[in-house]
């Protein structure tokens, strides 16, 4: 239950490498070039959720033989995290892009090699809930590394949860301009259980949700009402 609660877990302030569970900060273009040991045969893809957290990642890439991944933080212009309309398998509500005209959020890029890549789609996209396409013609601000105006990422195939007909930011992430009020998980939670009339406590829905398949599946159809699918013209899917 805590992982749940505790998504997306520890956001850093800053851009990072990791390698097999070691952080290094980034201090330079040419230190996170050699930390990376290169970015040229890597793709930037954009996280919007755990996948911006160190510990997330350990989990991911947890062997040396993975290699480094570096993690760049960047400011990303017309978009927003927010949250999605699905709960994940231990519990938590997890994060999606949304286009938000307006709005800089504060992301993160993980530049990984073709085999990272590959084990990050298992991870990500063997439910159903995301598709991994390519965004292009976006306007990001990075604070290491090359210029990017086309990016992987991982996109809700369900649609962003709704509440009074809005998408829900994630609290924990930075952002500006943002036209509606952002919540934490716990309260993003408290919200659906006040929407819907349910006597569950945070903890006591968490739980079932971890411990009930059958249950968490059934009250996917909570929050799947209303939601609001992922609309932008320059995304393709690649499957």
């Amino acid at each position: 239950m805590s992982r749940a609660l505790a998504y997306p877990y520890d956001v850093p302030n800053r851009s990072y490498v990791i390698h097999a569970g070691d952080v290094t900060p980034v201090e330079s273009n040419q230190h996170l070039e050699d930390l990376a040991e290169g970015l040229e045969n890597r793709t930037p893809v954009i996280a919007c959720g755990s996948n911006q957290s160190p510990s997330a990642l350990a989990w991911k890439f947890a062997l040396a033989e993975d290699g480094p991944v570096p993690v760049v933080r960047i400011r990303l212009a017309d978009f927003d995290t927010v949250y999605c309309a699905h709960f994940a398998g231990y519990g938590s509500v997890p994060a999606t892009l949304h286009q938000s005209p307006g709005t800089t959020v504060t992301l993160f890029v993980n530049w990984l090699t073709d085999t990272q890549l590959a084990h990050m789609h298992t991870t990500e996209t063997t439910r159903g809930n995301y598709v991994y396409g390519d965004l292009s013609n976006l306007s990001v601000d990075a604070e290491y590394g090359p210029a990017i105006d086309r990016a992987g990422a991982y996109v809700t195939t369900i649609g962003a949860f709704a509440l009074d007909g809005r998408a829900v930011p994630l609290a924990e992430v930075e952002a500006t301009g943002r036209p509606h009020p952002a919540l934490r998980q716990r309260d993003l939670i408290q919200s659906l259980l006040d929407l819907h009339g349910l006597a569950d406590t945070v903890e006591t829905f968490v739980q079932r949700n971890i411990d009930d398949e059958d249950e968490r599946e059934r009250r996917q159809a909570l929050i799947r009402i209303g939601a609001l699918p992922f609309q932008y013209s320059a995304f393709e899917p690649r499957g």
